[in-house]
């Protein structure tokens, strides 16, 4: 994002994976980038190429937002990291932003999950 370089962990088998594409099904060039155009004339994916490919990824497996694309990513993997106990700078840093309120934007609480939890019938526990 922005142009700035990260570094995050990466699990074995998503290593394993990358390393047999590299091996068996992404084409031999001169380009570093890892992902590339497979039609002619072979080029690093853009921007605007990723985008598309999500949209329909996510279309193709029912999905419906009111945008989709690379970007509501970003925004998925922020409400899965409260969720799941992180900081809002545990998910700034892993966002790559430089300010909180950046990352208030993406991390949004799920209001309807709230709503169930709040409807339970909690009989006898209370």
């Amino acid at each position: 994002k922005q142009g700035r370089t990260q570094q995050l962990p990466l699990v074995r088998p998503v290593g394993e994976a990358i390393v047999r594409y590299l091996r068996e099904v992404r084409p031999r060039c001169a380009h570093r980038e890892l992902f590339l155009a497979l039609s002619p004339p072979v080029r690093p994916l853009s921007a605007s190429s990723i985008s598309a490919l999500v949209h329909w990824r996510l279309r193709a497996v029912g999905v419906e937002l009111p945008r989709i694309g690379a970007h509501c990513l970003r925004h998925a993997c922020a409400r899965h990291l409260l969720a799941r106990g992180f900081s809002i700078k545990e998910i700034g840093d892993q966002l790559g932003h430089r300010r909180t309120a950046t990352t208030m934007l993406y991390a949004k609480v799920d209001l309807e999950g709230l709503r169930q939890v709040a409807e339970l019938d909690l009989g006898r526990l209370v």
